[in-house]
């Protein structure tokens, strides 16, 4: 039998294919089967237990009116959904896309209150930096699979395969036609045919070393769709999470400390005490959006006025004691009694009333992506993206609340509208010759006798990053690690090796595939970076410290053509709100 039969053998077929299973992928995949098309949904993970989603004990953001009108919360009915997206588009420094914007804002409240329907239980309002009302819907993070899990059950028409790692989107006829990979349990290859694919796959948090991220988000997906021929959008605006725990080890990235400044009103402190936001925002303070608040930490860093740890101190002493416990009472029950994601935060931090605690910036969430439209298609049909790892939605910053909300949106939109491709023109033939290639490219990690060794090279990467590309950036450090990253593209991916040679639950060989995706994603977010010459939102250039609305209200676009990147700009269209043309200091707000 042949290499070519053993997979065609084992081909499964469905009409809609979602690639990510939780927020956007659950969603996706439950109005396009409302259709009554069959929808196969695969995950890298195990579904209700991996994933962003998961972990996002958060607010979901809808408009404060329709909080108080459609969910019963002490909302502010001088709120609007127009009002809503004005905020976006404000906090996003006019890089979002105003119509993408405008549906988010409108759509929101309907979808929060299917999940409330569904069993979903809020816990609470919230207002976090950057809204001008309570908009934050708290729901925690642990809602969201048990409402699905729910609703899978009562929808026969949707089959989950778990542990699936995607490797490659395949093509044919000027589509996708469906997707390749990894059945990690048998440690066998396989091929899926569909109609329409969804990539709700998340973002690119573990390129770096310090992120809130967990494990599954090492941008498959957006590698996956800019090989397919997708364009991507806004990549040189990862966001970092300003305060998140440094010591103990164990509970790196934790971003408990954020909740501090956010609902408490902690102050950010260097090493001298000084309180260094006066310097970025001296009106807002440590209220500021959390890219000032990230890149403002970084810098008394770099400046040498950062914690032995390399991150800054966040401080709630000078509140009363008697303040503080009120206030961990009134947070919603996730922070009630300081407990966060399981854990007594009191058994790891220091005394409050008399401390500080030492905090980092972290990989928090990614602000660009894959290039949709307002009916979630890529730039190659049949191939359609939902959630975190699209862009145009969020532009240079995202304010908190939109990444759960995010998903419910534009999940719906995409399940709808991929439904309609798949019923209308069904699933195209597959490039025997293509799979084939792809089978070889997968398999030499595992078949390579000796070579260079997966795990070391993971963390060289990191590294990179977190040094050259991570929340302070300049040319230097960028054309450095481009030099970096093309030497290990070159000589080191074709060079990998596993020591484990049994393709069963490999993670080893596993993390082979998937660092030749974050690899890709990180050269792009360098390459970007260096492409823009100012400082916005979620990048801050340390040779162009200004925010240049003259000549820089643009997207960046990256294309693939012949093998190589392109770059391109588009001017924004600015139909609802427009800065002043000028420019000003990083961080100062009209």
């Amino acid at each position: 039998m042949t290499a070519e039969k053993r997979w065609q053998d084992a081909v499964l077929e469905t009409d809609v294919l979602v690639i990510g299973s939780e927020g956007a992928g659950a969603r996706a995949a439950l109005r396009a089967a409302e259709t009554g098309l069959r929808v196969l949904v695969v995950t890298k993970g195990f579904v209700g237990r991996s994933g962003a989603t998961l972990t996002a004990d958060a607010d979901v953001d809808i408009d404060s009116r329709s909080a108080a009108d459609l969910l019963g919360l002490p909302g502010d009915r001088r709120d609007s959904p127009e009002k809503f997206a004005e905020d976006m588009i404000r906090e996003s420094e006019y890089i979002s896309d105003q119509e993408l914007v405008r549906i988010h804002c409108e759509e929101a409240p309907l979808r929060i209150r299917e999940l409330v329907d569904w069993g979903a239980r809020t816990d609470g309002l919230t207002q976090a930096p950057g809204h001008r009302y309570p908009r934050g819907v708290w729901i925690p993070g642990t809602e969201f699979p048990k409402v699905f899990a729910a609703r899978f059950r009562d929808t026969p028409n949707v089959r989950i395969l778990d542990g699936f790692q995607a490797t490659d989107l395949l093509t044919g006829d000027g589509r996708v036609t469906g997707v390749c990979g990894i059945h990690m349990a048998e440690g066998d290859f396989q091929v899926i045919r569909a109609g329409a694919t969804i990539l709700c796959t998340g973002g690119a948090m573990r390129l770096y070393p310090r992120t809130t991220a967990p494990e599954e988000l090492t941008g498959d997906g957006m590698a996956m769709a800019w090989r397919a021929g997708a364009q991507l959008i806004d990549m040189e605006f990862p966001m970092f999470l300003p305060y998140t725990m440094i010591r103990p080890e164990s509970l790196s990235g934790v971003d408990f400390p954020y909740s501090l400044s956010a609902y408490m009103e902690a102050w950010a402190l260097n090493r001298t005490g000084e309180r260094y936001m006066a310097r970025w925002d001296p009106e807002r303070m440590e209220r500021s959006t959390r890219d000032v608040n990230s890149i403002a930490a970084m810098m008394e860093v770099l400046e040498g006025r950062g914690t032995p740890g390399g991150g800054t101190y966040l401080s709630v002493a000078h509140i009363p004691e008697n303040m503080l416990e009120e206030s961990a009472r009134w947070f919603p029950e996730n922070m009630a009694n300081w407990r966060y994601g399981g854990f007594r935060m009191k058994d790891f931090l220091p005394d409050l009333t008399r401390n500080a605690v030492e905090t980092s910036p972290a990989a928090h969430f990614w602000n660009g992506g894959i290039r949709i439209s307002s009916r979630c298609e890529t730039t190659v049909p049949g191939l359609y993206a939902a959630g975190e790892g699209t862009g145009s939605i969020m532009g240079a910053n995202r304010i908190s609340g939109n990444a759960l909300t995010m998903t419910q949106v534009w999940g719906y939109r995409a399940g709808q509208y991929a439904a309609e491709f798949a019923g209308e023109n069904g699933p195209a033939a597959l490039d025997p010759a293509q799979v084939e290639a792809l089978r070889e490219r997968v398999f030499r990690p595992l078949k390579r006798q000796e070579g260079v060794p997966v795990v070391p090279q993971r963390k060289r990467m990191q590294t990179l990053a977190w040094e050259k590309v991570g929340v302070v950036r300049e040319e230097a450090g960028l054309r450095e690690a481009l030099e970096t990253i093309r030497e290990m593209r070159d000589s080191v991916l074709p060079e990998l090796s596993v020591s484990r040679k049994d393709p069963c639950m490999n993670r080893e060989w596993l993390e082979a595939i998937s660092l030749e995706n974050s690899l890709q994603i990180l050269e792009i977010v360098a390459e970007a970076s260096l492409a823009r010459p100012e400082s916005r939102g979620a990048l801050y250039r340390r040779d162009y410290p200004l925010t240049d609305n003259r000549d820089w209200l643009k997207n960046l676009i990256v294309s693939r053509r012949d093998g190589q990147m392109v770059l391109t700009t588009r001017d924004v269209d600015l139909p609802v709100l427009s800065p002043r043309r000028e420019v000003r200091k990083y961080g100062q707000k009209e």
